[in-house]
């Protein structure tokens, strides 16, 4: 009995620890988009992208050398997998940074909550999964919310433009992750995290003036893939923790909308029309139903 309540009570303390980490993870996420917003000011995408790139590899590797003492789990195994994975993150980063050039910080994180709905819809034509009866109310309130959010300052099509990049954005990151499920257990997520920025590192790096983006290189570029790196570490560790559910811990991924919020008014002094938060409540509702009724216990990848 005595050695029953001990382990309910290491069990509590564990799961409060991994929410602990988890809303770590999204406010490091949401601190993430809020940099790279800021550094679009002074860099353009291209530079942004090959430098996160660049140091996302090397924080990797560095990981491992610390922890593994060899690089041996970054090995390729299946560069059919790999290569892949990597062209769909390239399309993912180039469009979510032409997105968050022109729209709010707090628009792009709550447009981001779309993810589960286009994973969703995505899983079902190419997974060939079976489809729950939610989801067809999901996805129709994912669509409604956001044509809210774009219909806020709709100006004809060109005003539609950012808007399209970040469904662009959604679309690659979501075949990213089925991609990943495809491959299972058949490449270690150790190889999956190092090689899956390397066609955004040869793309932007063919680009961009090295020399040019070496003598402007600031503490800000570094942190932000520093921050885009712990953020994949605290949410990694919290889906891979049994202590837990991976649908409790998927719930807190909306108070990235809050923090996002708070950025956007502390730096930019923006807060949302009436019309955008409808938008995001009805992208919240959808989902909400995509994570607790469609896919219960599902495991949800970061989009980012």
């Amino acid at each position: 009995m005595y050695l029953s309540g001990v382990k309910k009570l290491f069990t509590i303390s564990n799961r409060g620890s991994i929410t602990v980490i988890t809303l770590l993870g999204y406010f490091l996420l949401a601190s993430n988009i809020t940099v790279e917003k800021l550094l679009l000011e002074s860099y353009n995408r291209y530079e942004i992208n090959f430098s996160t790139a660049a140091l996302f590899m090397i924080l990797t590797a560095l990981q491992e050398l610390l922890k593994r003492g060899s690089l041996q789990r970054i090995k390729p195994v299946s560069w059919k997998i790999l290569l892949l994975m990597s062209l769909f993150t390239l399309g993912a980063w180039h469009c979510f940074l032409s997105a968050l050039s022109g729209l709010s910080v707090f628009e792009f994180g709550a447009m981001s909550l779309l993810a589960p709905v286009v994973m969703a819809s995505l899983a079902m034509l190419i997974l060939r999964e079976r489809p729950s009866p939610w989801i067809w109310p999901a996805i129709g309130l994912g669509i409604v919310g956001g044509w809210l959010m774009v219909n806020v300052e709709w100006q004809g099509w060109s005003s539609g433009y950012y808007h399209a990049f970040m469904l662009g954005a959604l679309l690659f990151s979501s075949l990213r992750w089925i991609t990943v499920k495809y491959a299972g257990e058949s490449v270690h997520a150790s190889a999956m995290i190092f090689w899956e920025p390397i066609m955004v590192l040869l793309a932007m790096g063919s680009i961009i003036d090295l020399a040019d983006l070496w003598n402007k290189m600031t503490p800000m570029l570094f942190g932000s893939a520093v921050l885009l790196f712990l953020s994949r570490q605290c949410l990694v560790r919290s889906y891979q923790t049994p202590v837990t559910s991976a649908t409790s811990i998927s719930a807190l991924i909306y108070t990235k909308v809050g923090w996002t919020l708070l950025f956007g008014y502390l730096f930019w002094g923006s807060l949302p029309e009436p019309l955008e938060w409808l938008g995001v409540l009805f992208i919240l509702l959808s989902s909400w139903m995509i994570v607790f009724r469609v896919t219960p216990s599902a495991r949800l990848g970061r989009v980012d």
